[in-house]
């Protein structure tokens, strides 16, 4: 299973976010984190449910990749502010709603809605501290 690691954490700090998967030099605990077991398809049909879009469209959640370590499964990235925005004003009382929708638009045997309702709380937690921090974040991603 893939997981994704969001950290609240400077461009300049991604080789050192590397450095968790390839020498260990740094820890997550080293920075703000969540970890989560999602793809970039679905977080890309989260930002589509988000957008009210129907289709998921080729519109990623991230940025050009910082590190791309094919050989050692691992990408880091910057988190699009368009996306941390959307998540960031989601709130409570659209969160079982829009659960479903994003639901729709994915494969549900790895996520059930009780799951991806947690999920996409503590996304919208993690995005609302990192903007009440102005902090970029990054995405780091193994595969």
């Amino acid at each position: 299973m893939q997981l994704t690691t969001w950290f609240m954490a400077r461009e300049d700090e991604a080789e050192a976010i590397e450095s968790i998967v390839t020498t260990e030099e740094h820890s997550p605990e080293d920075w703000p984190h969540l970890e989560f077991p999602l793809i970039e398809l679905e977080l890309m049909a989260l930002s589509a449910a988000l957008r009210g879009e129907a289709e998921i469209i080729d519109e990623s959640t991230l940025e050009d990749p910082l590190v791309f370590r094919e050989e050692d499964g691992l990408l880091i990235a910057k988190v699009e502010d368009s996306f941390l925005q959307a998540l960031a004003r989601v709130p409570e009382e659209l969160m079982t709603d829009l659960t479903e929708v994003w639901a729709e638009r994915i494969d549900q045997d790895n996520h059930g809605p009780e799951k991806l309702r947690e999920i996409l709380s503590d996304l919208v937690s993690f995005a609302r501290k990192a903007l009440a921090r102005r902090s970029p974040v990054l995405s780091l991603s193994t595969f």
